[in-house]
């Protein structure tokens, strides 16, 4: 991987359950603040997804989710703060995802190097997925981090929340590849990375460009022909000996 302007406030008398967004574990029932702050997360990462950091105010945000500034401030203070949230709301469920890939591909291996698929599959699969099928949430999510994540402005705090386990996985595909200088190692995450992001972001391109035979929203079909791809990547860039 946002607001619906014209979402009535819930009251604390209501109690039918909140709709869950996908990919997003929500409890059943919710404070009126924890509701408050996933609307304002929502709108943020909607507006962010549009028109970047600088092209968003807290008073945008305050706007599009029809609550004062002084609400929006009272839950996040400043906009360094929401911008942090919003990358770290979504991808807390995308490090579980992850970890959960590679822990089932390594209890299937007994431990013993992975195969690239298994860790190309299991590092882009949950980010396509969700982009594509999570709903309007992810989709806005997925066009904020292609929009950020390479900024050295904001890398860092994209960093924060998405390294941890990258470097888990790099740490696998070293295991994997062996003979590969590190230097390179990095250069091939750095475009798996670069090649999820962009896929699911501008899908409308490569639509255009086939005249319509290819479907981005057909996941199944972009991820058969990702992954292929990806994989020789890596393998390309193993010296000869290797």
């Amino acid at each position: 991987m946002a607001v619906k302007a014209g979402q009535p406030a819930r009251t604390a008398t209501r109690t039918k359950a909140a709709p869950r967004q996908p990919g997003i574990a929500r409890a059943n029932s919710r404070r009126d603040g924890d509701e408050t702050r996933e609307r304002l997360l929502d709108a943020a990462e909607e507006l962010f997804a549009a028109h970047g950091f600088h092209g968003t105010s807290m008073r945008d945000v305050a706007g599009a989710m029809g609550c004062s500034i002084a609400l929006a401030t009272y839950h996040f203070g400043t906009k360094d703060v929401l911008f942090s949230t919003v990358v770290k709301r979504r991808a807390a469920y995308m490090a579980q995802a992850r970890i959960l890939a590679l822990d089932t591909a390594l209890a299937r291996t007994q431990g013993r190097p992975l195969p690239v698929e298994d860790l190309v599959s299991g590092y882009v699969w949950p980010f396509v997925e969700r982009s594509v099928t999570g709903g309007k949430g992810w989709k806005n999510y997925s066009l904020f981090v292609a929009r950020h994540a390479n900024s050295p402005e904001f890398s860092k705090v994209i960093g924060e929340h998405y390294d941890p386990v990258a470097r888990q996985y790099l740490n696998e595909f070293e295991r994997t590849f062996p003979g590969m200088p590190q230097k390179d190692l990095y250069y091939a995450f750095s475009f798996m990375v670069g090649t999820m992001v962009s896929t699911v972001a501008e899908p409308g391109r490569v639509e255009h460009l086939s005249f319509g035979q290819i479907k981005a929203n057909d996941v199944e079909e972009v991820f058969k022909r990702m992954l292929p791809f990806l994989c020789a990547g890596f393998t390309s860039l193993l010296p000869p000996s290797s």
